[in-house]
This record gives C-alpha cells, sequence and structure tokens, in this order.
C-alpha cells in the first residue's frame, strides 16, 4: 500500500509545482497584457472618445458661460443627417436673436426646407471662418450671413477682444471633426494660430484646458439635488436628445429689457451711452483692409463656389441710434455690400436704413419679441421672392 501511495505522492508535488509556475507565469504576463490594453485604450480615448465627452459636457453642462459656443459643429453635423433642405444663419447676436427659425419655416412656401440658427453672441467673420469647410459640407440651400455695419471693423489691442478670440478659437478647434480643413489658418493672425489644434496632441492639449471643469460640472449636473448644491439649468438639450433640433431652429432669446422701460428711460439711457457708442468700430464700418474684410471675402468666395446662396442680412438697429449718426459714417458698409454683390453674386437684404418701430427692440441693436415676429415675417417674404 505504501508503495502504492508514495508515486502519487510525488507526482502531485510535480503537478503542483508546475501549476504553480504556471500560475506565476500568467499573472506576469497578464500584468504586461493589461498594462498594453490600457495604454491602447487610453491612446484610443484620448483622440477620439475623451474629447467627445468633453464636447458633450460643454454643450450640456455649465463649464462655459454659454454651451452655445459648443454647438456649431455638432449643429453642422446634425444638419448634414437630415432629409430636407436647410437654411442657415450664422453671424453676431444681432442675427442670433432676430432669428426664430422655427417661425422663418413655417411661413416659407418653399417645402422641405428648414431655417437654423447657428449665429452667436460676440461672433465676427475672423472667428466664424472656421466653421466654413464643415458649413459646406452640410450642403445647405443657402446662409444667411450676418454682415451689417457691426462686422467690419478692424481689430484694435484690447485684452477683452483678444481674450474672446482665444475663447472661441479654442472651443471651436476642440470640437470640430479631424478631418475638417484649415484652408482658413493662413488669414489667422500668428498669436491666434496657438488655439487651433492641428494634431491630435495639440487638440488634447486644449481639450485638456476644459476637461476638468467640464467634468466637474457634469458631476455637479447629475448630483447637485442629492448634495444640496447651487446649480444653474441653462437648458440646452444635448446632442441629438429631444428638443435638440429644435434649439438648433429657435434657442433661448434675451429677456425684454427696453420694453420694460418708460420712455423717458429710453431717452436717458441713448443720451448716457450713444455719444460714445457711436465712435465704436461697429458705427465705423470700413470698406476694405480688415481681418473681418478678408474672413468675408473667403467665406462668401467658398459659398457661392459651392453653389451655396449667400444672403447678406444687415437687420436696423433701435431708431434712436440715428440721431447720433453722421452723413457718411456707414458708407463703408454700403460699399462692401455693393462688392461682395458685384463679385460674388451675394443677395443684399440691408435693412439697415429702416427705422422699425420702438417696441420692437430690447436694446439699441437687439430685437424684442415684437421685433422678432416682424423679422420672421420679412425674411420669409425674401426667401419666398428669390426661391418663387
Amino acid at each position: 500500500m505504501l508503495l502504492a501511495v508514495q508515486p502519487l505522492k510525488t507526482n502531485f508535488k510535480v503537478k503542483h509545482t508546475m501549476q504553480s509556475d504556471r500560475k506565476d507565469g500568467i499573472q506576469i504576463s497578464d500584468f504586461f497584457g493589461s498594462i498594453f490594453v490600457l495604454c491602447v485604450v487610453f491612446l484610443f480615448s484620448s483622440t477620439s472618445l475623451f474629447p467627445q465627452v468633453v464636447n458633450n459636457s460643454l454643450i450640456e453642462s455649465n463649464a462655459i458661460k454659454s454651451g452655445r459656443y459648443a454647438v456649431t459643429f455638432p449643429a453642422l453635423e446634425t444638419i448634414e443627417a437630415e432629409e430636407s433642405e436647410a437654411i442657415i444663419t450664422i453671424g453676431s447676436s444681432i442675427l442670433q436673436y432676430a432669428t426664430d427659425g422655427r417661425c422663418i419655416t413655417e411661413q416659407l412656401d418653399i417645402p422641405n426646407h428648414n431655417v437654423y440658427n447657428l449665429a452667436i453672441s460676440g461672433a465676427n467673420p475672423y472667428t466664424e471662418m472656421i466653421q466654413i469647410p464643415k458649413l459646406i459640407e452640410a450642403h445647405p440651400r443657402a446662409v444667411l450671413l450676418d454682415l451689417g455695419p457691426n462686422s467690419l471693423w478692424n481689430f484694435y489691442e484690447s485684452d477683452s477682444l483678444d481674450e474672446y478670440i482665444q475663447f472661441r478659437l479654442t472651443i471651436l478647434s476642440i470640437t470640430m471633426p479631424f478631418n475638417t480643413s484649415l484652408e482658413w489658418e493662413h488669414l489667422l493672425r500668428e498669436r491666434d494660430r496657438e488655439y487651433i489644434a492641428t494634431t491630435s496632441a495639440e487638440r488634447m492639449n486644449l481639450t485638456s484646458s476644459y476637461s476638468q471643469l467640464a467634468l466637474d460640472r457634469v458631476l455637479l449636473q447629475h448630483s447637485h439635488d442629492l448634495l444640496e448644491l447651487d446649480y444653474v439649468d441653462r437648458k440646452i438639450p444635448g446632442v441629438g436628445d429631444e428638443g435638440w433640433l429644435e434649439y438648433l431652429q429657435t434657442p433661448r432669446f434675451l429677456a425684454p429689457n427696453f420694453e420694460t422701460k418708460n420712455q423717458s428711460e429710453v431717452d436717458l439711457w441713448f443720451e448716457e451711452n450713444m455719444p460714445n457708442r457711436v465712435r465704436y468700430g461697429v458705427y465705423n464700418p470700413l470698406s476694405n483692409g480688415t481681418l473681418n474684410h478678408l474672413a468675408l471675402e473667403y467665406a462668401i468666395e467658398q459659398l457661392t463656389n459651392a453653389g451655396i446662396d449667400v444672403f447678406m442680412v444687415a437687420p436696423p438697429h433701435h431708431p434712436q441710434i440715428y440721431d447720433y449718426l453722421e452723413h457718411g459714417q456707414i458708407d463703408g458698409h454700403n460699399h462692401t455690400l455693393e462688392y461682395f454683390e458685384g463679385k460674388y453674386g451675394a443677395i443684399p437684404i440691408n435693412w439697415f436704413w429702416e427705422k422699425w418701430e420702438p417696441g420692437m427692440f430690447r436694446d439699441r441693436n437687439h430685437l424684442g419679441d415684437i421685433g422678432r415676429e416682424y423679422y420672421c415675417e420679412r425674411i420669409a417674404d425674401e426667401l419666398n421672392l428669390y426661391y418663387a
């Protein structure tokens, strides 16, 4: 019996030793294999998934002063996927708060067309030219381009202006698709080119400047009730969520301002503010030679060459501002419209000198609720007439 048992014990030890060695070997190989997989996953997520998470959180959370600044490229991708014909508004807050895309769409006589509002506060042709290649890929029927006197001033030494340009270019750069053309890059000032990502590493570097803040705000967004923390929901729908398409047509508008004041209060505002403001670049447009003119030339040329109709829209300002303008002060605007109409066939819709009712404005240059309804009727009439 002993002789029979002994070999079994010896054999067991040998097997146990071999299994132990194999187990140690598996642990070592698994360790290095895991490290390799983690590296691959990190590289993948850092160049594609992680920026996408940050981009979405910029729109949906309070990570930046308004998620609308991150909407441009996701919006264009959404519009490109739609089956209907698109008419897209781009430009400054003047068109942002004038354009109710849903209202205009409903008044169009041309079927299967939708009007979208991608204008953004503070925008100027220099910053907005970055979206032009992607805008062309979306194949809109037409672009309503903000081209009032406010678009034709030359840049000046200003920390606040430089900060806005840095902010806007950075957000556009980290949200644009990797394959977006950079054909406009040569038009940028040398100081601004550092805010444009041309490689994955540069994209990650720019993204990282907002990543922690964005993710922190997402956590706050989903846990503020539980933790009883202060949180203000700006109510911008997430990309593809319910209400996203509606938001791209009709965003949130400014609250009433002048509409809540009596006439003497409005008069006082103009008396105290317009003597200085009338000297600003927005009321002293140049005919050519500015960075904004160069950007407009690039944008209009590219859009019209792609077969996209360009409407140059100049809404009026509050009628009381005209009392402060001198004869010929806005001539640079008229010359600019004539130039782009003659060279590229862009269509001017120049209402700047029309005096709309004071009650249509919420301040000196933005339309209020009543003005927005009137703008809706007028712009729909222009589009219906052109495409009749």
